[in-house]
């Protein structure tokens, strides 16, 4: 089991009032940056937390540094690759954005990859229809 999670600081290009496109969220410490209190977590399960910086961290895979537009990747391709892990299942907000881009970066690096429908929700409905699209159309499976 892995978990990704937004974990902004205070102050970030990521958040409109610091000059980027999206309200403050998911603040490190706070409890809006807690996973919701019905998901069951194991313990001991890898953890991604994204965005903890300057950067805007959409996939579980991937970061770009909002200044600079610099990309780097995170741990979590190499613990799934180090487990044998050969296939993923993708859930959770927000299907337009963060579901998105781990599903898109999950098959460029060659997982099966499945976007569970009745698990995830998007900001935008129109939006979250273009991404299920968008992940099917590049070989991902939407179920």
């Amino acid at each position: 089991m892995v978990y990704t999670r937004d974990w902004h600081p205070e102050s970030t290009p990521h958040f409109a009032k610091d000059g980027g496109e999206w309200p403050v969220h998911c603040v490190q410490h706070t409890p809006g940056a807690a996973y919701h209190p019905e998901l069951r977590l194991v313990d001991g399960a890898f953890e991604v937390r994204k965005g903890t910086g300057s950067e805007d961290g959409y996939s579980g895979f991937s970061e770009r540094d909002a200044g600079t537009g610099e990309e780097s990747v995170t741990d979590l391709d190499g613990h799934l690759k180090g487990l044998g892990v050969t296939s993923v299942a993708v859930v959770g907000l927000a299907t337009d954005y963060c579901v998105r881009a781990t599903a898109l970066d999950a098959v460029k690096l060659g997982y099966d990859t499945t976007v569970v429908s009745g698990a995830v929700a998007a900001v935008d409905a129109q939006g979250g229809e273009r991404a299920l699209a968008e992940i099917a159309e590049a070989g991902g499976r939407v179920e």
